[in-house]
């Protein structure tokens, strides 16, 4: 009896095997998936060592330089940006690159997939400056991107051969061997503010493959960016307030107070930024650490989205006799802050309890009673360019700091229509 059940099940058992075969190629692929580069939706950059990391902040980044392209014209840093840039370095001499031809092969590849979109191109930085001339590389160039639809999507450079090396080498951190210096294995991905993305073996057709799916990969990212940014552009505009709520009239005055670098800070190194204002001290038992951490997390923020050099984060101190700027940059490097982004401030206690207290809006006051010594509020405030008030939020709640990113956005994306 048994045995006639089992054998009445084997036909079943059978029927499930052979229905299920068509999806195992695609359980596969669900499994090896899970460790495959794109899972995340994003790139990782690359710090001065060569370690992934997630965030631009102290990322490898195309140095500032000076140089001319195969028409001769003048290409710097601020000339690329805008655009992804596969990046690649050879020279045109065919005595000491017999790979020449299999290298310029791999390069059309990717440019081929990308030669009706003005916004990726090849970057050529040349290995022998003596041989290639703007005259040479022209030639060059030209004989390879007939087929692109727009012009100067392949840039080949060439000029000062240290700057070229040191570029090379140091900006990009490209291996060169010095046996053989003329062969350069590696291609890079930069994306659109120069930021090193993506390493590639030039040799390998599959990488290429790798670095086309990259650039979509990159530009599907920018094109998110894009449209969440028209979304805070045509947002509600933000109230403007103070003392009379919805009023213009009230601005931040001027100062002029010290940074955690010891170096004077003013309202002109504000003026035409957007500030997010708090008050703190290094000492502070309570609120002040989480403050700060969440202000850290804005921080990041800024980098991630390009907005560094549009934003400052100015934390004034409420205990000026013991917040020296070395206490305080110490405070800032624990927090990973870009002194140059977060700004921690200090000064005579005639000077900065006014500009908190009738500027900002902001309680702060010695305090017997308060943890601490001091007591000051747990705001932190949005100003904008012109330096009149326009947001308020609690510090120490993620929320509210959320609140506040969307308004920053809003704000910046008002007073400039592209980021």
């Amino acid at each position: 009896m048994g045995e006639r059940h089992s054998t009445t099940r084997r036909p079943l058992r059978r029927f499930l095997l052979v229905a299920a075969l068509p999806g195992l190629p695609l359980l596969l692929l669900v499994l090896l998936g899970r460790g495959m580069r794109h899972e995340f939706g994003d790139l990782d950059y690359f710090s001065a060592d060569g370690t992934r990391i997630s965030s631009p902040i102290e990322a490898r980044r195309i140095p500032e330089f000076n140089l001319l392209d195969q028409d001769g014209g003048q290409v710097s840093r601020d000339t690329l940006a805008g655009t992804f840039w596969l990046v690649a370095c050879l020279t045109t001499d065919t005595a000491t690159t017999p790979h020449l031809a299999r290298l310029t092969q791999q390069l059309l590849w990717a440019n081929w997939r990308y030669r009706d979109e003005p916004d990726v191109g090849l970057l050529c930085l040349t290995l022998d400056a003596d041989h290639d001339s703007p005259e040479r590389l022209s030639r060059y160039v030209s004989r390879n991107e007939r087929y692109n639809r727009y012009p100067g999507k392949w840039r080949f450079l060439t000029g000062n051969q240290d700057i070229l090396d040191s570029i090379i080498a140091a900006g990009l951190g490209i291996p060169r061997d010095t046996t053989d210096p003329f062969n350069v294995a590696t291609l890079l991905l930069l994306d659109d503010r120069g930021y090193v993305r993506q390493k590639y073996l030039a040799s390998s057709e599959h990488e290429i493959g790798d670095a086309v799916e990259d650039i979509a990969l990159l530009k599907k990212r920018k094109k998110e960016m894009d449209r969440q940014w028209n979304t805070y552009a045509e947002a509600q505009p933000l109230p403007f307030l103070g003392p009379r709520m919805g009023s213009d009239e009230h601005t931040v005055p001027k100062f002029a107070l010290t940074d955690q670098n010891g170096r004077e800070y003013s309202h002109r190194d504000v003026a035409g930024k957007v500030r997010i204002v708090d008050a703190f001290f290094t000492s502070c038992p309570t609120i002040c650490p989480v403050i700060s951490s969440q202000l850290a997390r804005v921080h990041d923020k800024l980098w991630a989205e390009g907005l560094e050099q549009r934003v400052r984060i100015l934390s004034h101190t409420v205990d000026p006799e013991r917040d020296t700027p070395a206490r305080m940059r110490r405070y800032g490097e624990r927090l990973g802050a870009d002194p140059e982004v977060w700004k921690f401030l200090t000064g005579p206690e005639a000077e900065l309890y006014p500009l908190l207290q009738e500027g900002y809006l902001l309680t702060a006051l010695p305090s017997d009673t308060a943890a601490g010594g001091f007591f000051h509020s747990d705001q932190v405030l949005l100003v904008d360019a012109q330096g009149r008030l326009r947001g308020t939020y609690d510090g120490t709640r993620t929320s509210e700091v959320d609140r506040m990113l969307g308004d920053l956005m809003v704000l910046l994306a008002q007073s400039h229509p592209s980021p």
